[in-house]
């Protein structure tokens, strides 16, 4: 048995993985510089992009392709209008305090991780 397609497999991951908290670190640190808000929802707002790409995913019925390419718009345009909502609705109202945007901010990740669990349930859900 070779070890070279696993070595390869686990390397490919990492990478995904790597690619994964990159991303998270990278705009939790640009909201942070450009708008100078800890907003401790961030993680809720890309757990919400991937619900929201798996649940695009698994409507379209057929190739993945298509599934994939419906989650690859549909996804980043949810969670978007949700994070507009909360700022507009939240954020703006506390006229961005930043320790009354900490709280709200605690309040949104309890809400947006409520909601998700509500909808869509604690099971993990293969992505195919």
């Amino acid at each position: 048995m070779s070890f070279g397609p696993h070595l390869l497999l686990a390397v490919l991951e990492g990478t995904v993985i790597a690619a994964v908290l990159a991303l998270t670190a990278l705009g939790l640190s640009l909201q942070f510089g450009v708008m100078r808000i800890v907003n401790v929802a961030h993680g809720e707002f890309f757990m919400l992009g991937a619900v929201a790409a798996w649940w695009f995913s698994a409507l379209v019925p057929g190739h993945p392709a298509f599934g994939f390419a419906l989650a690859l718009v549909g996804a980043p345009l949810v969670v978007g209008a949700v994070a507009i909502a909360a700022e507009r609705l939240v954020l703006r109202r506390l006229d961005y305090n930043p320790e009354s945007t900490i709280v709200a901010t605690i309040g949104l990740l309890f809400v947006i991780q409520q909601l998700a669990l509500t909808f869509f349930g604690p099971d993990a859900r293969p992505v195919a």
